[in-house]
Formats: structure tokens, C-alpha cells, sequence
């Protein structure tokens, strides 16, 4: 009899494995950013930052997309490396919302 990967559960499919909501808001995260980028970086839009667009892009970057897509996959491939269960469920949307 083969092991369950996961549990059964009555959230969405989304909060079923990790990788899916972080991927996803990292792509949101970084499309949204692109939207406010380029405008900075043409000079359309003005800021009343210290940052240079430049600067800003490597913030965002770092610390916006990066840590999500890098969670996103930990969250999915720790389960695989350790044989434990994924976080999911409304302790995965706890990480999320975090």
C-alpha cells in the first residue's frame, strides 16, 4: 500500500502544496513591479525616493521576488528531501498572509 503525499483537506487547491501560492504571487509581485519600473526608469513617473530606479528594481528583486519563489520552492522540495508531509492547509496560508 503506497504512503499519501498529502492530506485530505477542504481549502483550495492552491494551499495543497507550497510552491503554488508563493510562485504565483512571485510572479504577480514581479509583473507589478516591471508595471512600475519601466515608467521610473524612462522617466515618466517621479518618486520621492533616495532609491534610483536602478537601486529600486535590485530591492525589488531581492527582496520581493526572490524570497517568494525561493520559499516557494523549499516549502515543495523539503517534503520530497525529508518524506514528510508539505505544509499545507491553513498553516500554509499562515505563511502566505505572513
Amino acid at each position: 500500500m503506497a504512503i499519501p503525499r498529502t492530506r485530505p483537506s477542504a481549502y483550495p487547491a492552491i494551499l495543497s502544496y507550497g510552491f503554488r501560492p508563493f510562485f504565483l504571487l512571485g510572479s504577480l509581485q514581479a509583473a507589478i513591479a516591471m508595471l512600475l519600473w519601466l515608467p521610473l526608469f524612462y522617466g515618466r513617473l517621479e518618486t520621492f525616493s533616495t532609491f534610483l530606479p536602478v537601486d529600486w528594481h535590485i530591492h525589488e528583486l531581492l527582496f520581493g521576488y526572490l524570497p517568494a519563489v525561493v520559499t516557494g520552492f523549499l516549502l515543495t522540495a523539503i517534503p520530497n528531501w525529508t518524506g514528510r508531509l508539505p505544509v499545507q492547509d491553513f498553516r500554509l496560508l499562515a505563511l502566505v498572509l505572513l
